[in-house]
């Protein structure tokens, strides 16, 4: 029999793909807790769900954001942000793999805005949003103008003409990863820690809506594939859902 969940993870649906796992910050979570072996069910939220529900779960005014997890093991803490979740589950959870140590916070908290500054918004989020509107179903014009209202522009100019253009900036901010790699199993270092799960959620946007990209892109880098090819697979056990029994 499988352990009751000792947490409630709060994620993101897309209409037309109930179960995908694509949202790169509720990955970094979902991946925290698969490491560290902490049974947790998902609650799975559509875009306007998320701003009906996740306030309520909060209290906090301002843009309603997940992941959102609920400790139901210490009284029902309530944390958001996926920074702020692995702080609390790497001290509340001590006895559970660590992600980091005190002496390297820094670094992992680095390496998270250089994923998601050159990595993630600048290159991955403009080569899959169109996919991403595709399967957005009845909420497709919602997330159209929610979207054009977050990045101060149209979606068509975000996302430009040419899209070799990202995908020689994905190769190019790469490249740096893929050294490491090639002198360590994991990026940070002889062990799995938060930069890896960092790096994997944000490939995971690109497995899920351009696998045919992250298979030429990433996997089949001229510079560094074999590195990558085999971190991923390290990586593998983790990308996972919770056991179907958890998920509502």
């Amino acid at each position: 029999m499988a352990p009751s969940p000792q947490i409630v993870l709060y994620d993101l649906k897309l209409v037309d793909a109930p179960g995908l796992i694509w949202s790169p910050n509720t990955c970094k979570t979902r991946y925290a807790l698969n490491y560290k072996g902490i049974p947790y069910k998902t609650v799975w939220l559509t875009y306007p769900e998320v701003h009906s529900e996740i306030p309520k779960l909060t209290k906090k005014d301002g843009r309603p954001t997940v992941p959102v997890i609920v400790d139901l093991l210490h009284d029902s803490t309530v944390v958001q942000d996926s920074w702020e979740i692995v702080k609390y589950l790497e001290e509340v959870y001590p006895d559970t793999p660590k992600l980091f140590n005190t002496n390297s916070i820094g670094a992992h908290l680095f390496f998270q805005d250089y994923c998601t500054q050159k990595l993630l918004f600048a290159v991955v989020f403009r080569l899959v949003l169109s996919n991403m509107i595709d399967l957005a179903g009845e909420h497709k014009e919602w997330f159209i103008k929610t979207r054009e209202a977050f990045l101060g522009m149209s979606i068509k100019e975000f996302i430009g003409d040419d899209p070799t253009v990202h995908a020689k900036a994905l190769t190019q901010n790469l490249e740096p990863i893929g050294k490491i790699l090639k002198t360590y199993p994991y990026i940070s270092g002889q062990q799995i820690g938060w930069s890896d799960i960092v790096f994997t959620s944000s490939l995971r946007m690109l497995v899920a809506f351009r696998p045919d990209s992250f298979g030429a892109l990433v996997l089949d880098d001229k510079k560094a594939g074999k590195q990558f090819q085999e971190w991923w697979n390290r990586m593998d056990k983790y990308m996972q859902l919770e056991p179907p029994c958890y998920s509502v």
